[in-house]
């Protein structure tokens, strides 16, 4: 059963991406019915941490973002923990600290920040500080011919991530646009790997920046 930090980190995070929350996006992502989610979001919405505009558009409040911030930071340090001290795949630690972050306190988070060094991105690219300044943009929104760093890969299509990383596609990564199909075709792809066919749906979980990630 999904909880309320569950709620608010996966809010957050569709937030970060851009998306429009809703409970229908809520319910499909984290894998729950539609009655669930919509109990679960009255619930946080009498508790203080959001609030549900007329069309449906659900938003965080400060203390809601507060809260969510936490828990992000400490899932994404987890990664980090788990790349660069236990030497796992950066593709294999999402599930993993997601079993981890409930668990750890205000100290521990601390240690390990410090233990890290710090660091300003998770194995996936996105943030542990609250925000995020570089300029991103979708692989999606590119046109053939650009090119890029790869700096962010959403977690969100989870089991994708092998497939990515398999075929060179990778935070810090160079990758350039060969071909795009029309009428929402698949992108055709170049990486260190080779050239590639990626379906729209599997590219937009893909963004990418000038430069390699600090």
């Amino acid at each position: 059963m999904r909880g309320v930090e569950d709620y608010l980190e996966e809010i957050k995070r569709l937030e970060e991406d851009g998306d429009r929350i809703t409970a229908t996006v809520l319910a499909r992502t984290l894998e729950v019915s539609l009655p669930s989610a919509s109990e679960m979001l009255k619930r946080l919405s009498a508790e203080g941490y959001l609030t549900r505009e007329k069309g449906g558009t659900i938003l965080l409040t400060p203390d809601g973002r507060r809260l969510a911030h936490t828990m992000l930071r400490r899932h994404r340090l987890v990664e980090c923990l788990l790349v660069q001290t236990l030497g796992m795949a950066w593709h294999e630690v999402h599930g993993e600290a997601h079993k981890i972050e409930h668990a750890i306190s205000a100290r521990v988070e601390e240690a390990m920040a410090k233990s890290l060094d710090y660091p300003d991105y998770c194995p996936h690219g996105h943030p542990i500080c609250p925000v995020d300044l570089r300029k991103l943009r979708r692989l999606t929104e590119l046109e053939a011919g650009e090119e890029g760093t790869i700096a962010q890969i959403a977690e969100v299509k989870e089991a994708v991530l092998p497939y990515l990383d398999s075929i060179g596609i990778r935070p810090n990564a160079q990758i350039s646009i060969k071909d795009i199909s029309p009428l929402e075709g698949p992108m055709t792809v170049e990486t260190d790997s080779g050239i590639t066919s990626l379906s729209r749906e599997v590219a937009s979980l893909v963004r990418v920046g000038g430069g390699p990630l600090s």
